[in-house]
This record gives structure tokens, sequence and C-alpha cells, in this order.
């Protein structure tokens, strides 16, 4: 038998790396193209996520304000019912004491309502 010459195992083995480099940088450009895919795709989602984001915070904000007004439409009408009240008390009172009692309690009732109508009015956008 022939022995086989060095420089061909030597050729054959250097052969069988190209074939082996060859192979992992495909599969390795591959791998990149997957990674940068998926990388494409969670930006994607992040910018969707900060755009629901940001129109809840504006509905959130717009809710406190309604909520705001609400609470204010209801301390308004808490304040007409109490006026009625002591409108009524007045009308009954039995001496002077506590008809400025009343009177009293009136007033800053009065003032109290007529400053929630122009923070509410505000609120509202008008003038």
């Amino acid at each position: 038998m022939k022995s086989i010459n060095t420089n061909t195992i030597l050729q054959i083995v250097a052969l069988l790396f190209l074939v082996i480099i060859g192979y992992m940088t495909f599969n390795s450009g591959s791998n990149w193209k997957i990674i940068k895919s998926e990388l494409d795709k969670a930006r994607e989602e992040l910018r969707i996520s900060k755009d629901t984001l940001a129109v809840t915070k504006s509905n959130l904000k717009n809710s406190i304000k309604e909520l705001e007004k609400m609470n204010l439409q209801k301390d308004i009408v808490v304040r007409q019912r109490d006026s009625l009240l002591f409108d009524f008390k007045r009308k009954n009172a039995k001496d002077w004491n506590e008809l400025e009692a009343i009177k009293d309690t009136i007033l800053k009732n009065n003032e109290k309502l007529t400053e929630e109508k122009a923070l509410l009015d505000r609120l509202f956008g008008i003038e």
C-alpha cells in the first residue's frame, strides 16, 4: 500500500475546517436575522405600549377632572339643600338668638355655595 502524502491529509483537514467554518457562518447569520426580527417586534410592542400608556394617562386626567366636577356639583346640591333647611328653620325660629345663629349659618352656607359655583363654572370653562 502506498502511504498517503501528509500534504493530502493536511489539505483534507483544511477543507474539512473550511466546510465547518462555512456552515457555522451560515447558521450564525440566520440566527442574527432571527434575533434582529425579534428585537424589531419588541421595539414595535414597546412603541404601542407607550402610545397606549399616553392615551390611558390622558383619559385618567380627564376622568379626574370629571370626578372633581361631579364632586363640586354634589357639594352645590348639598349646600342648596342646607340653604332650604336653614330657610325653613329661620321661618320657624322661636327666639331672636336662634334666629341670629341661623342667619349666620345661612350667610356662611351661601358664601360657600357661591364659591363652589364659581369654581365649577371655571372647571366647565364658563366665565
